[in-house]
């Protein structure tokens, strides 16, 4: 498969546009402008990962073939120790990790290769640790483990603070006790603090009642 022709024959000019104003940190000239979806089903049909990472939906599909492509796990270490280095925006971070569902097998291994990105100074490598923990750690094995990560951020970057309130919006949902107080004794720094409680307070499987009370602890500085 010819990657980039493949990707420039499912272009859509409008969904560029659209989708360019949604990832600002990159160059509107490095994006294609391929759905999502589409952009999964080539990701699965790649054979191999033999092809340039100068646009966007090139740098994301090298993320899927390391998710979807018949490999050992330390293979997909390897592929992960060249990709993730190249992330440069939330879009690509947070598709790929929902990608890599072979984690799933491999929790209590991967968490220890993990641990190098959780100890970056790197904006999305920081990220990335932050939305892996999301998509698989929070359960009853390592919810403690991963909340515990996700209190302790203090950081200048946007992305980061943000994925960290995502990430504790998701476990307040499944473990409310373990998010809650933070969130009563001012645990979390001020912006994680107030995005912790606006993500939970947007997400549909929490009762008005709750939504209310946690307005009430809005800081304001």
């Amino acid at each position: 498969m010819n990657v980039r022709e493949e990707l420039f024959k499912n272009q859509d000019i409008k969904y560029k546009e659209f989708h360019s104003k949604l990832v600002p940190t990159i160059d509107c000239d490095k994006i294609i402008g391929v759905r999502i979806p589409q952009l999964r089903k080539i990701g699965k049909a790649l054979t191999d990962d033999d092809f340039e990472w100068d646009y966007y939906e090139e740098v994301m599909l090298h993320g899927f073939y390391i998710g979807y492509a018949k490999l050992s796990y330390d293979e997909r270490l390897s592929l992960l120790d060249a990709f993730v280095p190249k992330i440069d925006n939330w879009a690509v971070c947070d598709c790929v990790c929902s990608s890599l569902k072979f984690v799933n097998k491999n929790k209590a291994e991967f968490l220890e290769y993990l641990k190098k990105y959780m100890n970056s100074e790197n904006e999305y490598e920081i990220r990335f640790a932050l939305v892996m923990l999301m998509d698989y750690y929070i359960d009853d094995e390592y919810s403690d483990f991963a909340v515990d990560y996700f209190k302790n951020i203090n950081s200048n970057y946007y992305y980061v603070n943000m994925a960290a309130a995502w990430a504790l919006s998701v476990a307040f949902v499944k473990y409310r006790e373990k998010v809650l107080p933070l969130i009563e004794n001012n645990v979390l720094t001020k912006d994680i603090h107030n995005m912790t409680i606006s993500k939970i307070r947007d997400s549909f499987r929490v009762d008005k009642e709750t939504k209310a009370y946690l307005k009430t602890f809005r800081r304001t500085e």
